[in-house]
């Protein structure tokens, strides 16, 4: 994991993981530190299952290699938290309706559910996707 310096200015944060399941806690913890220390205590159970559901279908559906990485941006503004993953795949997410007993295909309707807006985009350099989440920040004064 790398941390752009930035980070430490600013309520950004950017870090890049191994494309492994085993890194979405990794991902989560570093998360839940950047939200307290900014004080975006009402978005953190949200920001933290959305997040984890992008970041593992990075890994199971837009990694192929074993030395892919899976990249985690932030940027907070005073009242929107923008959460966008990259991988290195170029299809695009499909949202699936599962069966009742079907053990996978909710992920992205939970993403629709508990984020404001959510979208995916391939990169300028053609590289891979971009999968970006926003939530609304509630301040309180």
């Amino acid at each position: 994991m790398r941390l752009a310096a930035r980070e430490q200015e600013s309520r950004t944060m950017h870090a890049n993981f191994p494309a492994l399941g085993k890194h979405a806690g990794d991902v989560r913890r570093l998360l839940m530190k950047h939200l307290a220390r900014w004080d975006w205590l009402d978005v953190i159970n949200d920001t933290l299952l959305v997040a984890n559901e992008v970041f593992v279908n990075a890994v199971e559906h837009g990694s192929q290699r074993e030395t892919d990485t899976v990249s985690v941006e932030v940027d907070c503004t005073a009242d929107t938290l923008r959460v966008a993953i990259t991988d290195s795949s170029r299809s695009l997410p499909r949202p699936r309706v599962a069966s009742g007993f079907a053990v996978g295909g909710r992920g992205l309707a939970l993403v629709e559910a508990l984020s404001d807006r959510w979208g995916a985009d391939l990169t300028q350099d053609g590289s891979g996707k971009q999968v970006w989440f926003t939530l609304s920040h509630s301040s309180t004064p």
